[in-house]
């Protein structure tokens, strides 16, 4: 999934203009204050930082929609983490699924064998409630894994400013005078490096620290 730099549903698409305006300003508003502390109660709670970074997308995108129609929440964090929870069962289900349909075409193809022997990562619990009170270890690990050492210096920093920051690839183009499909690229390919590296989320033993 593609990820962008602000919600992509415009504004006036399930009601007036000045309703639809008015939750489009109170996402993203939520969005530039709060980016950090949801991706890493998310990654905390999925272990997969990508995966955290889309279901949290994806929850942006219905609250456009549903604060238009209903109003911002009292408590529009928790909304979103509640959402984006949500999406993310889902995708473990997808997962889950796919992986034993997986299974049972490879074992259809073994011959003498009714399976494949593979098994499928486990689902998630159905209820793994992440803690808001930790909010600071959370974007404390958040900013170790933008930190970490398999990245490049450049990736390093572009990756912090977008996921830790909460800053757009424009303003991080605008602060190193670099085109913006240059930040993109960093971007996006720290997001591989770390993905292939299996970096955890969570906090380096302490020996590790200072070099990050």
């Amino acid at each position: 999934m593609a990820r962008a730099d602000r919600p992509a549903v415009t504004a006036g698409a399930t009601d007036g203009p000045p309703v639809a305006e008015s939750a489009r300003r109170a996402v993203e508003a939520v969005w530039r204050i709060e980016s950090a502390r949801i991706v890493g109660a998310l990654a905390r709670y999925t272990g997969d930082f990508a995966l955290a970074e889309d279901v949290a997308q994806e929850a942006l995108a219905e609250a456009l929609v549903t604060w238009t129609r209903d109003g911002a929440p009292a408590n529009p964090v928790g909304w979103l983490l509640a959402t984006a929870r949500r999406r993310a069962i889902d995708a473990f289900r997808r997962g889950s699924a796919l992986d034993e349909r997986y299974a049972v075409l490879a074992g259809r193809l073994a011959d003498g064998q009714s399976s494949s022997g593979a098994d499928g990562p486990p689902g998630p619990p159905d209820d793994l409630p992440w803690d808001p009170d930790r909010v600071d270890d959370d974007v404390l690990s958040l900013m170790f894994v933008a930190c970490h050492p398999v990245l490049s210096p450049e990736a390093k920093v572009a990756l912090t400013l977008r996921v830790v920051g909460g800053l757009s690839s424009e303003e991080i183009a605008r602060a190193f005078l670099v085109p913006v499909p240059t930040v993109q690229a960093r971007i996006t390919r720290a997001k591989k490096t770390i993905a292939a590296a299996r970096v955890p989320f969570e906090l380096p033993p302490p020996e590790e620290r200072p070099g990050r």
